[in-house]
């Protein structure tokens, strides 16, 4: 069975919240609202239904942030990343997928837009599904070992310590650690660990070069730069998105050529 939310506050006849909204309907909560004559069917909402809701609606933003003209790829973006969200429902890393929508709000929309972002270089690059599929999973599970960084550092408005840099650095390899029992395909493991690496080697955690980078890793990293600039954090002020691509053009040695030219070429 599906799992289902409250759409609204419930309250009992007396005015006592029974349930807020958002909160999962199960058995036992539906026995005690129907108990208490306080129990409607359109009151709950497929869990499937919202989770499309929301990444439809962070895709929408993200189009217009990005000033996407051609709606025909951000739109068959969004589908293969709804299908990787959902079709990991049945998958062994789901309780990571669901964990990253309940964490940290901006965390979760930042996964989406990365996804997003790197689905439409790879369908432009003419990705066959299977290569979307894995691409997508691995794009949207990046930055799953910031789930294991304490909601200070994440949330902290001001510029990070020394130390508080150390602990985000890490998210990388503590993504890969934590997946590695759950069956995540290699492609998308890859990209979790090496998605701050940089052509020049300059990136973390490994300091690789060149083609001992993967190729969806050389994709995600110019994904995720571009969402990290324009989208803001914390302790970041949001910029334009020419300004993204002038950043990744001029440290042209870090960043593929080749993906940052598709990139312009959607934006265009």
């Amino acid at each position: 069975m599906p799992e289902t939310f409250a759409k609204k506050d419930i309250y009992d006849k007396n005015g006592v919240l029974l349930l807020a909204k958002g909160q999962k309907t199960t058995d036992v909560v539906l026995i005690k609202l129907k108990k208490h004559g306080c129990y409607e069917q359109e009151a709950a909402v497929n869990s499937d239904v919202k989770q499309s809701e929301a990444t439809s609606s962070i895709a929408s933003a993200l189009g217009e942030r990005m000033n996407i003209r051609n709606d025909r790829v951000l739109e068959y973006s969004n589908k293969v990343l709804s299908n990787v969200i959902f079709g990991s429902k049945t998958k062994p890393w789901w309780i990571y997928v669901n964990a990253l929508s309940n964490y940290v709000d901006w965390l979760y929309t930042h996964s989406i837009d990365v996804a997003i972002i790197s689905l439409m270089i790879a369908v432009e690059l003419r990705y066959n599904d299977d290569e979307l599929w894995n691409l997508g999973l691995g794009a949207f599970m990046h930055d799953v070992g910031k789930l294991l960084i304490p909601k200070p550092i994440l949330q902290k408005p001001g510029p990070l310590t020394d130390l508080e840099m150390e602990f985000m650095r890490q998210h990388c390899e503590l993504g890969r650690s934590s997946l590695e029992p759950y069956c995540l395909p290699k492609e998308g493991m890859d990209i979790i660990f090496q998605h701050h690496e940089r052509l020049d080697g300059s990136g973390y955690p490994k300091g690789l070069k060149g083609d001992e980078i993967c190729r969806n890793a050389k994709i995600v990293m110019i994904a995720d730069v571009v969402d990290a600039i324009t989208a803001g954090r914390p302790y970041k002020p949001v910029r334009e998105m020419d300004e993204a691509i002038k950043i990744l053009r001029s440290d042209e040695g870090k960043y593929s050529k080749e993906f940052v030219f598709v990139l312009g070429k959607i934006l265009e």
